[in-house]
This record gives C-alpha cells, structure tokens and sequence, in this order.
C-alpha cells in the first residue's frame, strides 16, 4: 500500500518535487507515519479532482450543457426500509438456527447462503440493485468488490458454522469424541489472512490508483470514438466521464460484464484479461476453500479446532494475479489533451 501510494504521489505531484517525495518515501519506518502519509496522500488526490470538477462544471455551463450534467447525477436511493431491517434479520436468525441444528456440511450452505442473501438485501435497499454491493462510484461493477464480498462470505461463514457446531458440542460434552474447552478458540492459517489482506489490497488499490486519471482530460478525438464503440450520444460520454475514466450516468446502468472490460474512456469497450485471469483464480480459489470446510466439516475424527491450511503456492498465485490487476490499471490508455 505504501508503493501504491508513493505512485500515486509521484503522479499527482510536479517534477521537481519527485527527489524530496522519495527521500520521505524511504525514511518512514513505523506504521503510524505510513498511515500518516497515506492520509496526506489521499487528501491531494481528493483536493486536485475538487478542483478539477469544479472548473469542468464552470466550463461546461458557459458551453450551455449545463442540463446534461444536471441529469448525469444519479443519486442512490436511501431506502433502510422496515422490510428490508426485518428481511436482514430474519436472515440472521435462519442463519444461527441453520447452523445449530442443520446437518454437517448442510449447515455451511445454508449459513453461506444466508450472508450473501443479506448482501443482496442490503443491496436492493440502498441502490435497488440487487448486486449492489458489487457496484463502484462510477456505477460499474467493480471486480475487486465482488472478490472482495466472495471471501468475505465463505471465511465469515465458514467460522460462524464452525463456532456453532464447537459451542453446540461444547454445551454437550463433546465432539466427534474430543472435548471441546474453549468453542471460539478457532485457529486461522496465516496463509488464509495473507489472501484477504491481498483482497482488501486490491479493494483499496484499486481506486486510489485510478484516481490519478481522474485529473487527466481526455483528447476530443477519444470521447468520439468512445461514443461509437459503446453506441451512446457523445454529449453522454463527456458528461459522465471522470478524467479518462468510463463512467455510468446511473446505478441501473451496471451490468456484470463491467467486472471484465477496461476502466478508460479507450478501452471500456475491450476485454481486460488481467481481470478475467484474477476473476478465474478467484472462483478456484473459492470453490477449492469451500469444498475443503465442507469436507472438514463432515469428518468424523476432528474438533473443527482450525480453519483448513491453504498451500503457500496457492496464495503466491492468487498474490500475482492481483499485482498483475493492479499494474494494468496503473498503466494510462487513453489520449490525453496536449
């Protein structure tokens, strides 16, 4: 994180000023000073793109296009109804039942199954979309979100099965034949925090290195092509884009094929396959981890004491998949003004 965001600095910030920000680069050694200069780095970005929309939105009313920015705004639908609390609840309380009483292996389906529900309720009560948990500020389905919600749902299920069955045990004596102490003392490889630290990596990379390009202005000639490629009226093009980015006018706009085309105003009309490869890895990956709960679950000779261990090859797989995702959206493609 802290190279992302010295990339990000060095590309946010004049020339001569590139020596001092390295040298501060290589002097931070504790965490809070990271921290410190992430923060830092963030409010430039943030305070350069304020600016940036600013004078676009002044220059864009003097051309009399005023109105069609006035549409582009979509604001999401704030609607926390009392259906939707009472739907995220029921859940949860199907949720400990199916894990208490359900059948082993049976009850990890129906706890999986469970969380993502809850996903999907939440969804259509903030965007009415019921991916919404998947869709970015750009309202485009965002592929590090649902990697991201995908591990979220089977490790945060895969432990509470586990917590229930080990109390359930534990309020019984015993299980499968050994004793039960201490029902939440479950062991999670490090091999398993590496790989949602390499997730939550992608989730937070990703938009703090494509908002470097949301204070680049595009060349007339590719907002044009852009327009042809994706069969929309240019004057949608310019008033939705930010910077160089490709951006939907609104939240009902998102289709799941967004997870695998390109960011920029050049390529969103083309397959990004660093983001097909990482969508492959992710779906292995969390079909082998959920088989492999499933078969610890149905063992008849384990304490369900320890999450399974992942093989450090697996991880080193996933690790590069996700650097090669995060070095295609730092390179630009599309043209620039000069």
């Amino acid at each position: 994180m802290l190279d992302l965001t010295l990339a990000c600095d060095l590309k946010a910030s004049k020339s001569e000023l590139h020596a001092d920000i390295r040298s501060r680069h290589k002097g931070i050694k504790t965490p809070r000073d990271a921290a410190n200069y992430i923060h830092e780095v963030e409010g430039k970005i943030h305070g350069r793109r304020q600016f940036h929309q600013i004078k676009t939105s002044l220059e864009t009313t003097t051309t009399r296009t005023a109105p069609v920015m006035m549409k582009s705004i979509s604001t999401p639908a704030q609607t926390s109804t009392f259906q939707s609390t009472l739907g995220i609840l029921l859940l949860l309380g199907f949720m400990v039942v199916a894990g208490w009483f359900a059948p082993a292996g049976l009850n990890l389906v129906l706890v999986t199954l469970s969380l993502s529900l809850v996903l999907v309720v939440l969804g259509i009560a903030i965007t009415k979309n019921p991916l919404g948990v998947l869709i970015s500020e750009r309202n485009l389905m965002s592929l590090s979100r649902f990697q991201m919600a995908v591990w979220t749902v089977l490790v945060l299920g895969a432990y509470f099965t586990f917590a229930l069955v080990r109390i359930r045990a534990f309020a019984e004596g015993s299980l499968n034949g050994q004793p039960v102490t201490d029902p939440l003392n479950i062991t999670i490889d490090w091999h398993l925090w590496a790989l949602l630290g390499i997730s939550t990596t992608s989730l937070v990379g990703a938009p703090l290195i494509l908002s470097t390009k949301k204070d680049k202005e595009p060349a007339a000639s590719v907002t044009q092509k852009t327009a042809q490629l994706v069969n929309e009226p240019e004057q949608d093009i310019i008033a939705n884009k930010q910077g160089t980015l490709y951006a939907n006018s609104k939240i009902s706009d998102a289709r799941l094929t967004d997870m695998f085309q390109g960011d920029e105003l050049t390529n969103t009309a083309q397959i990004d396959v660093a983001k097909v490869q990482m969508f492959y890895f992710t779906i292995i990956a969390a079909v082998c981890f959920f088989v492999m709960i499933l078969k610890q679950l149905v063992a008849a000779n384990t304490a369900l004491g320890s999450l399974p261990l992942l093989p450090e090859g697996f991880v080193a797989i996933l690790g590069i998949s996700h650097a090669g995702y995060l070095t295609s959206k730092s390179i630009s493609h599309t043209k620039e003004q000069s």
